[in-house]
């Protein structure tokens, strides 16, 4: 007897089995990742009618992952955003699920207008469901290797020196915009994220010896950092009223780069500015500062070196820059 067998996924043949009815079972694995999953067929070699897989949807198997995998908030809504778009472009039965479908899809999240960042967040998404998906034998996720995304967009990032630095500590707003020009002048010496700062408790900060270090946990990557303080972010927590809870007050990212905005324009600081540009240039001051760049990259929390060598090429072009502004000395007159 010769038994051809197709299917999506990748598979071996767990059982064969014939009974004296004229029924054959036959047991599939597919054997991916750490979980083996099964699923039986049973064909009749008499008048009984095949049994079939049944049709699994794209579009329901990626809500289902998302309400189950125990996401943030925030990611769990760049799912739903990207399922919105997916069912704009059109569900599939997982097993129908083509290259070409998938690239259909980047053209589709690309024609309504989406940034590049934000196309291949997207598809990221759903590259997460179908590796799932895959796992689970419902996939075959070779499908998933031809496809081609935009090209990522080099965005220009903004940073502050060190004298423009001391202007905004010379140039106090008033009012109540006290909270956010720490929280933004704390970020410029530490590095660290909005998130990260408006969480800040005075139980991560700690005292050994004469030295005062933060210890907490990343609110983007989840990890657990150890980050010694200079000097002035010291001063800056010395300023703050001690209390149990946070070191500074709430506020939204939309009300701190306003209050941002407002404070560059104030100290005649003429670079678009937001909060994360504190970021920036806290890792741009260490290396003006001649720090090696495998220590910037741990005081940043970078899981990657090449994301540190980003602000490494723009200090260089900041130097090149610099090196142009000498004067020209004329040449020697010729004899």
């Amino acid at each position: 007897m010769d038994i051809k067998i197709k299917s999506n996924f990748r598979f071996t043949v767990a059982a064969i089995e014939y009974t004296p009815g004229g029924e054959l079972y036959i047991t599939l694995e597919s054997d991916s990742g750490d979980r083996v999953k099964q699923y039986e067929y049973t064909a009749s070699l008499g008048d009984g009618a095949a049994v079939s897989k049944p049709v699994v949807s794209l579009l329901e198997y990626a809500r289902g992952y998302y309400a189950a995998s125990g996401v943030k908030e925030k990611t769990r809504d760049c799912y739903r955003l990207m399922c919105r778009h997916l069912e704009a472009y059109g569900d599939k039965a997982m097993d129908e699920v083509t290259t070409e479908y998938l690239q259909g899809f980047v053209s589709h999240l690309q024609g309504h207008g989406l940034q590049v960042g934000t196309v291949r967040l997207y598809f990221q998404k759903l590259t997460c469901v179908l590796h799932e998906a895959y796992r689970d034998g419902l996939f075959d996720d070779r499908v998933l290797q031809r496809v081609r995304l935009p090209r990522r967009e080099r965005r220009k990032r903004s940073f502050l020196t060190e004298a423009e630095l001391g202007r905004l500590s010379r140039t106090p707003l008033g009012g109540d915009s006290g909270n956010i020009q720490d929280m933004f002048m704390f970020s410029c010496l530490t590095g660290l994220r909005f998130g990260d700062v408006e969480r800040l408790s005075w139980r991560d900060v700690r005292h050994i010896g004469r030295e005062t270090v933060l210890e907490y946990r990343q609110q983007k990557t989840g990890v657990c950092e150890r980050l010694p303080l200079c000097p002035a972010a010291e001063e800056i927590l010395k300023r703050r009223k001690r209390r149990d809870g946070l070191v500074f007050t709430r506020e939204t990212n939309q009300r701190a780069n306003a209050v941002i905005k407002r404070w560059c324009r104030a100290a005649r600081i003429k670079k678009t500015v937001t909060y994360h540009t504190s970021r920036h240039t806290f890792c741009v001051l260490l290396l003006t500062k001649g720090v090696p760049i495998y220590t910037v990259q741990r005081l940043m929390g970078h899981s990657d070196i090449a994301t540190t060598n980003i602000y490494a090429d723009l200090l260089n072009r900041t130097k090149a820059k610099a090196v142009c502004k000498l004067p020209a000395i004329p040449g020697r007159t010729a004899m």
